[in-house]
């Protein structure tokens, strides 16, 4: 993976302006989530982790939280700043998160995690972490809906108060490189096809590089594909599967 593949990744999403770059069914409801709005809240989210965390590169992020579009832009803010993420296998939870722990499944934790996001800010994990974030996995919750641990952030609350244009210098990327490498693109030329619209399983996460894929190529994912009958699909134009 190049550096440049963040700042390559937000540039795309801006010149997909409104057009949709994330579909998302939960809630009993459909979110979508523009190219433009995406971008935003990936670079708030950098802003975030870069000013009231001091996240370097190295540093260990673990998501502990249900599938959900807003544990896609922590993960891809966090990868923008260099960071090690674990995210924890949660399945297909409720958006309303369990109660029990990580899935057997989830992959190794690091000793001492320098952030931990999650809807259970209470749990031993988060006591471990030197930073808490408190997400509320509910695309419209407006600040995180339950007691908070000292010195824990409201995530949601706070992301929202940092600004909309990026402001701090990228390290290169650490996340999964996009399963093709696309090159430059020319905003003056119209696109050779139509861009792909993937139905992603879960929020994305268990196919990164398909979904960069996707967000490169000016085009987008639904998700959980779970919550999208033959239906659905068609009336979101999916082209292929994640």
């Amino acid at each position: 993976m190049t550096p440049q593949t963040s700042v390559q990744l937000l540039a795309a999403l801006e010149r997909t302006g409104p057009q949709p770059a994330l579909a998302w069914y939960g809630e009993s409801s459909r979110i979508e989530l523009s190219g433009h709005v995406l971008a935003n809240w990936v670079i708030k989210s950098i802003g975030h982790f870069h000013d009231e965390i001091a996240l370097e590169p190295g540093d260990a992020v673990v998501l502990d939280l249900p599938p959900h579009w807003k544990r896609l832009v922590l993960a891809l803010a966090a990868w923008s700043l260099g960071a090690e993420v674990t995210v924890l296998d949660r399945g297909s939870e409720g958006e309303d998160g369990p109660e029990g722990g990580a899935a057997e499944s989830s992959p190794a934790l690091p000793p001492s995690p320098r952030v931990v996001a999650t809807d259970r800010p209470d749990s031993p994990l988060a006591a471990d972490a030197d930073e808490v974030l408190a997400v509320q996995p509910v695309s419209l919750a407006p600040r995180f809906d339950g007691e908070l641990p000292p010195l824990a952030h409201d995530w949601v609350g706070e992301v929202r108060a940092h600004p909309d244009q990026l402001g701090v210098p990228l390290p290169g990327w650490s996340g999964p490189s996009p399963s093709v490498e696309l090159p430059p693109s020319d905003p003056s030329e119209p696109p050779a096809a139509a861009p792909p619209r993937l139905l992603a399983q879960e929020d994305g996460l268990t196919a990164v590089p398909n979904v960069l894929e996707a967000l490169l190529a000016g085009g987008g994912i639904v998700a959980p594909a779970g919550a999208v009958d033959e239906r659905r699909a068609a009336d979101e134009s999916v082209t292929g599967r994640a």
